[in-house]
């Protein structure tokens, strides 16, 4: 087991298995309340860092820059929602060799996913844990780039992605229907990857192998309930 899968399983199980003993309080107390909670859509404005790529003469990597996101949030359980979500940082792809950083191209790193989110404890302000699975779709300006006086095609590319995400929703007045939204996330992009899903008698694990591109991102926004 390579030290990305075992790493990737790991935080992965650690963030599942939080979600699902403190979930149940919360889930136990909003069913009291009333069942679950509304459809909930939430905007947000961050920043992205990270993603880089060694080679033997350099260092290719996505230049911090601002991120935009959109979520959608749909209860399926009093604690816990599946959550559909678009991420776009607008940046520059950069190439550092010999301690000198050359911009090569602009581009756009977009993050398309599902997954989940879980609430750690219930009220106006409400803590919680995420996770999720899509796709990554780098979008350079440049069809060709300069790396040391050679001349490179680059193009489109799209490869699986995951994001790991702890955060916090606070709401206002008495009906709760606005609120503010922060997270921190971890989202690596893999690349030359295998994986595969086992099943057993203890039941399923999914296993991923091979190299990753590594981002995080610190966002902020606003969040509006649906309906009642």
């Amino acid at each position: 087991m390579t030290e990305l899968r075992r790493n990737t399983l790991l935080a992965l199980s650690l963030v599942l298995m939080t979600a699902t003993i403190t979930g149940e309080a919360v889930a136990q107390q909003q069913s009291a309340a009333g069942g679950k909670p509304p459809i909930e859509i939430s905007a947000t404005y961050g920043s992205m860092w990270g993603g880089n790529i060694g080679t033997f003469n350099g260092t290719l990597r996505t230049a911090t820059g601002p991120s935009y996101g959109l979520q959608l949030d749909i209860p399926v359980h009093p604690a816990m929602s599946l959550e559909l979500s678009y991420t776009r940082q607008d940046g520059a792809l950069d190439w550092d060799s010999r301690g000198t950083t050359t911009k090569l191209t602009d581009m756009s790193v977009n993050y398309w996913q599902i997954g989940a989110i879980r609430g750690l404890i219930d009220g106006k302000v409400r803590p919680f844990v995420s996770t999720s699975i899509g796709v990554t779709y780098y979008s350079p300006t440049n069809g060709t780039v300069d790396i040391d006086g050679d001349i490179y095609n680059v193009g489109t590319s799209t490869n699986l992605s995951l994001s790991l995400g702890v955060g916090v929703k606070s709401y206002f007045g008495e009906a709760e229907k606005i609120g503010l939204r922060a997270s921190f996330k971890v989202l690596p992009t893999f690349y030359n990857t295998n994986g595969g899903l086992w099943f057993g008698s203890d039941g399923a694990a999914l296993g991923i192998t091979g190299n990753a591109i590594w981002q995080w991102e610190a966002a902020v926004g606003l969040t509006v309930k649906l309906g009642k």
